[in-house]
């Protein structure tokens, strides 16, 4: 059916931006689940009574965005989103298990080197230690979602060294195989733009908006203090990755 006064076109706001934003609210609200197929341009150029050009101008901001991606015979195919809820602490495997998708992980490096300056007041190292670096690529169900750069505290626990981190969960690889106990995380999430190197990894457009966390994880040690053990910055594909805050007001504030 066609819409032909859709869009306000008196805005001063392209038409084929005003699309785009459609789109993105209909995946967002769960019209089109991931897996989905999108309609085809000739379906929207029909709706909407819009150009080619628009269509495939809204299709090229949503894809450089990572809510779509283009496969030659099928269209344009919706990709999976991720929530992780605070103040509970979980490993991204099982933020993305909670929501039914399936997680994968890609080792890219793993060496030692001499801790950054924010690595090391994380961790409460002296400035020139040297710890075990490790990058990972996290997916979801095959698709690109997270970058992450972790530092671990190999002068406390220098059994770190050792563990294979192409496993999917570090968290479980700290409790199962090192036998420790998690305790606590403090996070720094805020929104960023990504660079040229995590643009090309996670499959998105330079600049295009990430959500970079930064988290320092806490064991529990025998005298039942809090000792770091990781420090970790990800960079999450803005348009795949959300948080969930539930907020609770104090008493006579």
């Amino acid at each position: 059916m066609m819409q032909s006064d859709f869009f306000d076109r008196e805005s001063g706001i392209p038409v084929y931006r005003q699309l785009a934003d459609y789109i993105k609210k209909q995946i967002s609200s769960g019209v089109y689940q991931p897996g989905d197929v999108l309609p085809s341009e000739a379906d929207y150029i029909r709706d909407f009574n819009v150009s080619r050009t628009t269509v495939r101008l809204a299709f090229g901001l949503i894809t450089n965005a990572g809510m779509v991606r283009r496969e030659q015979g099928r269209g344009t195919i919706v990709v999976p989103q991720v929530r992780t809820q605070l103040p509970f602490l979980a490993s991204f495997t099982e933020e993305s298990s909670r929501y039914g998708r399936t997680p994968s992980v890609v080792l890219l490096r793993q060496y030692m080197d001499k801790v950054s300056i924010e690595a090391a007041k994380a961790l409460s190292l002296p400035m020139d230690a040297h710890v075990l670096r490790v990058e990972r690529l996290r997916l979801v169900d095959g698709e690109p979602i997270g970058l992450a750069l972790s530092w671990m505290n190999t002068v406390r626990f220098p059994g770190l060294a050792t563990l294979n981190f192409s496993a999917l969960s570090i968290y479980s690889l700290l409790e199962s195989e090192m036998g420790l106990s998690i305790r606590s995380a403090k996070e720094n999430i805020r929104a960023d733009l990504a660079t040229e190197n995590e643009a090309h990894k996670l499959k998105i457009q330079t600049g295009a908006p990430v959500l970079r966390m930064l988290r320092t994880t806490f064991i529990q040690d025998e005298q039942n203090t809090a000792v770091p053990i990781e420090y970790v910055e990800v960079v999450f594909n803005g348009s795949i990755y959300s948080v969930d805050v539930e907020l609770y007001r104090q008493s006579g504030k």
